[in-house]
């Protein structure tokens, strides 16, 4: 019992440290005004993602938009029952569904206080760039599904 308390409180200091350091990151990338690189492999260039991922579904209209966001808001709701039901797995499980939770429900926030998600994150090494531009959330998100990735294949490995 004390040790699902324990990821309990964990997995609720990740989601709402995502959240600060996801919202944080935003603010301060829309309150300056200009592009800049941060070092050769870093550029911030910010732009508003009104779709989800790579910009699929970017020109939705009104009904588009909230039918988009209902469906976010049940994922995340699953997600996060996902997790209460199974504090008791290993830090991998607990992790990774907490880093997608937390960049899940700050990308909605988003979403919410802006109309789109900002993004400002691009990633290049000299004239080669990843495919699209990102936010902490994205990262966490990516970040979360990595570590969930690990727990099954760790677990798969311990079958065999």
């Amino acid at each position: 019992m004390q040790n699902v308390r324990l990821k309990s409180i964990f997995s609720l200091v990740v989601v709402f440290i995502v959240i600060l350091f996801d919202y944080y990151t935003k603010q301060y990338t829309l309150a300056i005004d200009q592009n800049f690189v941060l070092n050769s492999f870093i550029t911030i260039h910010k732009i508003n993602n009104f779709g989800i991922a790579f910009g699929l579904f970017d020109d939705l209209n009104i009904t588009g938009f909230l039918v988009l966001n209902i469906l976010i808001i049940f994922i995340l709701i699953f997600i996060a029952k996902e997790l209460y039901y199974n504090l008791n797995m290993s830090l991998y499980y607990i992790t990774g569904y907490s880093l997608i939770l937390g960049g899940g429900i700050s990308n909605l926030i988003d979403r919410f206080d802006n109309g789109s998600v900002t993004d400002f994150i691009i990633l290049h090494y000299e004239d080669i760039y990843f495919p699209a531009v990102f936010n902490i959330a994205d990262l966490s998100i990516s970040l979360g599904a990595i570590y969930i990735l690990f727990y099954f294949l760790r677990n798969d490995q311990k079958n065999n």
